[in-house]
């Protein structure tokens, strides 16, 4: 018995041994602490994340294309010119030569440059334009915009310089700055295009705009273009790549107003301009909550596209392109959708719904009815384009090849009353009206006011409805 007894004591003590061995309470808080540390860093990652990839989404994109539009990175790509030279593209857009444009106007003819002055100013050369309308859009790397054109500087011939903040020096006699919060930045310009006996005339302007860095720049003289060096294409958006560039960024540019608590929280993950972003040294934790916020951040700006805005009359306004404040997902949407102009350059109502609020859709026949005097208000001009209800809101090849139509149209058919009706509808509607052609399926109206006066800007105007018309 005692025997026994002592066998089993034995026993007892080798498992209380083994229990304490295995519940060791330093083991185990050590075990729960790593795996704590690992969860935090993981959905800090993503929160944070998230946040950042919306603040970094112009600052990356802008680089992307950048370095897209200035490096032959394919064979027959449509835009190709080194930075700081201009490319101009040669036609008005219609659906072959829309190229990477979303939603793309065809009243004006498209120039375009991306610019880098952190070593010295750009100069701008424009010609006189005799009053005809023209813009150039300066927008900095956090989608921000400025204008040089008719409405803000006139159309007599100047030299303008694109200046950078930390610059110093002095500029030559007669040319205007334009001070630039970033060192690099996109100028997009469009001129007025009257009709097609008028296009050869806005091309001849188009090519008399050309820039110059201070140190090469001569009056009247356009410097040599360089030949632009191959590369392979940038395509950051969906990788941690993404995160290495918005960090570069960041580092090099000073810290925004009201923004030094955010700054702090970026460099709490690793991407903030107090940090050096490195994909391989990640820990796997926050390697994996930095690859989640990318695809949620993502999924929040397609989002942010595609989601409707209040309308008036069915018509959506954004009066807030260029300026967003702290809006950080807005800002991420419009750029996603293709940058934008300042809404005192320009309106851009768009329409998905008729008056019933269905979807405007080719199988239906649509009229848009202006009463006499009740014209879109601009102190330039305005035109109503159609696009398919795609990605890229794409134009659709038509018979009379009409891809806008406005207060320039020639052969514009006005009612007895002074009114004026436009017909939008994918079969031809025959003689005898303003026929706007649109896609076979959904696709969306929108409307352009250049130079919109007050009443449009502080909504007092007031587009009509689109209305379906009974078969």
């Amino acid at each position: 018995m005692k025997r026994v007894l002592l066998l089993l004591l034995v026993a007892l003590a080798a498992g209380t041994a083994l229990l304490v061995a295995t519940c060791n309470p330093a083991s185990l808080i050590a075990s729960r602490q790593g795996a704590n540390d690992d969860l935090i860093a993981e959905k800090m990652a993503t929160h944070i994340g998230v946040l950042a990839y919306l603040y970094g989404y112009p600052l990356v994109d802008m680089q992307r294309q950048m370095h897209n539009e200035t490096h032959r990175v394919a064979d027959g790509q449509q835009v190709l010119a080194p930075v700081n030279r201009m490319y101009r593209f040669p036609h008005l857009v219609t659906p072959e030569t829309a190229g990477n444009f979303r939603a793309p106007n065809s009243d004006t003819l498209y120039f375009t440059a991306w610019f880098d002055i952190s070593r010295e100013p750009l100069i701008i050369h424009t010609p006189d334009t005799g009053g005809r309308y023209y813009t150039i859009a300066v927008t900095n790397q956090y989608s921000e915009v400025t204008h040089i054109g008719r409405r803000t500087t006139g159309t007599h011939e100047q030299y303008f310089a694109l200046v950078s903040p930390l610059w110093q020096g002095e500029l030559p006699r007669d040319v205007t700055p334009i001070p630039v919060a970033t060192p690099i930045g996109w100028l997009l310009g469009r001129m007025l295009v009257q009709g097609e006996e008028d296009f050869s005339a806005a091309r001849s302007l188009v090519e008399e705009i050309w820039l110059a860095g201070l140190s090469e720049f001569h009056p009247g003289q356009p410097p040599a273009r360089p030949e632009p060096a191959p590369a392979a294409p940038l395509e950051p958006m969906t990788s941690l790549q993404f995160f290495a560039l918005m960090n570069d960024a960041l580092r090099q540019l000073p810290t925004r107003p009201g923004e030094d608590a955010l700054m702090a929280q970026f460099d709490a993950i690793g991407v903030g301009p107090g940090t050096t972003f490195d994909a391989e040294t990640l820990g796997a934790a926050t390697r994996s909550g930095l690859l989640a916020a990318i695809e949620e951040g993502q999924a929040i700006v397609q989002a942010a596209t595609a989601r409707t805005i209040p309308d008036v009359n069915g018509w959506m306004i954004s009066r807030e392109i260029g300026r967003y404040g702290f809006d950080y997902m807005h800002r991420a949407s419009v750029v996603k959708g293709g940058y934008g102009n300042l809404p005192e350059e320009s309106l851009y109502p768009a329409s998905l719904f008729d008056a019933e609020g269905r979807l405007l859709n080719g199988s239906s026949r649509y009229r848009l009815h202006f009463p006499a005097g009740q014209l879109p208000p601009v102190n330039g001009f305005w035109s109503l384009s159609v696009y398919n209800l795609d990605e890229n809101f794409t134009l659709e090849p038509n018979p009379i090849r009409r891809y806008s139509i406005g207060d320039r149209t020639e052969g514009l058919l006005w009612n007895e009353d002074g009114s004026l009706t436009i017909h939008l509808q994918h079969q031809d509607p025959g003689p005898g009206v303003n026929w706007m052609p649109t896609p076979a399926g959904n696709f969306s109206a929108i409307m352009r006011l250049y130079e919109p006066s007050a009443e449009a800007l502080d909504g007092d105007y007031r587009l009509p409805r689109i209305e379906m018309l009974a078969d």
